[in-house]
C-alpha cells in the first residue's frame, strides 16, 4: 500500500467518523469495491487521461449522485483530479483498517477449496473470537488448488493448515532425505 493510499483511506475514515457516517460508508465502499474488482474498466475509465478530468467528475456524479454518501462520492472525485483513481482499492483497505482498529476488529482472510456453510464460518469465527479476544470479519476466498483444509491470514500472520501444504511439506522432506 502507497502512503498516498494510506493516507487517503485514513482522512476519509477522520471525516466520516466526524459526521458519525462509518458504517454507512464502510458498506458503500464495500459495494464500489466489489463492483470496481468485478468491473476494472470503469476504474480504468474514471483514470483515463483520454477524457477530461471534467468528464470523468461527470461520469461519477451521473453513476453515483443520490446513491453514495457526499462524502464517498467527493472522495472518488478527489481522486480523479490528482490523477490517483488507481488509489482506491488500498484507501478503501486503509479505511476498513481504521474502522477494525477503532472497533476492536480483527479481518481474517480465509482461504478453503470450497465455500464454507453458515455453520463453518460461525465455528471458525468463534475459535478465532476465543483466540485473539476481537471481534472477527471474515474475508473467505474459495481456491480449489489448496485441495482441502483452511490458509489464514492475518496481520502478517499466516497459518495454513491445507491439504496443498501438507503435501509441499512432505515432498519437501522425502526430496532431502533422497539428496
Amino acid at each position: 500500500m502507497t502512503d498516498i493510499a494510506e493516507a487517503y483511506g485514513k482522512t476519509l475514515y477522520s471525516l466520516a467518523n466526524e459526521c458519525e457516517a462509518t458504517e454507512e460508508i464502510l458498506g458503500q465502499i464495500a459495494v464500489l469495491r466489489q463492483a470496481f474488482a468485478e468491473n476494472p474498466k470503469y476504474l480504468t475509465l474514471m483514470g483515463a487521461p483520454t477524457l477530461k478530468k471534467e468528464e470523468r467528475v461527470a461520469l461519477v456524479d451521473e453513476a453515483f449522485d443520490g446513491k453514495l454518501h457526499i462524502y464517498l462520492l467527493n472522495f472518488l472525485k478527489v481522486l480523479i483530479e490528482n490523477n490517483s483513481v488507481h488509489e482506491f482499492m488500498d484507501a478503501a483497505k486503509q479505511f476498513r483498517k481504521e474502522y477494525n482498529w477503532e472497533h476492536g476488529i480483527e479481518t481474517v482472510t480465509v482461504v478453503s477449496a470450497v465455500a464454507l456453510d453458515a455453520a463453518q464460518e460461525a465455528e471458525l469465527t468463534a475459535k478465532l473470537r476465543s483466540l485473539t479476544g476481537k471481534e472477527i470479519h471474515l474475508e473467505k476466498r474459495v481456491d480449489p488448488s489448496v485441495l482441502g483444509g483452511l490458509r489464514l491470514q492475518m496481520e502478517g500472520l499466516q497459518m495454513d493448515g491445507t491439504v496443498k501444504n501438507k503435501l509441499d511439506a512432505i515432498r519437501s522432506k522425502l526430496l532431502h532425505s533422497i539428496a
